[in-house]
């Protein structure tokens, strides 16, 4: 395949990403995005038609159980553990200004 991008527009990908990058690595990065743009030609490549878009390569179930209530704390005995509490609630120190 020709090539499509400029070191310079390796550059500005890089610069995009915020990543730093040598002459070297600049060249090797551009390589492997010509890799990927190569293989993304052969996937434009493929005849989809007639075939249903997906989610994911394997049906999947999600199971929901019923949204219910639990208790999991006395929250008496938490209130009684607390320094301070007030009309069913903890009392702490005041942060904002009045």
């Amino acid at each position: 395949m020709a090539k499509r991008l400029t070191e310079g527009t390796v550059q500005k990908i890089a610069e995009a990403a915020a990543i730093a990058l040598t002459d070297e690595e600049r060249e090797s990065v551009g390589k492997e995005l010509e890799d990927i743009l190569d293989f993304v030609d052969v996937l434009r490549a493929v005849d989809v038609d007639g075939v249903e878009p997906t989610v994911h390569p394997v049906p999947l179930q999600l199971f929901m159980r019923e949204d219910e209530p639990v208790r999991r704390h006395d929250r008496e005995a938490l209130l009684a553990r607390a320094p301070e509490a007030e009309g069913g609630t903890f009392r702490v120190p005041r942060v904002l200004g009045d």
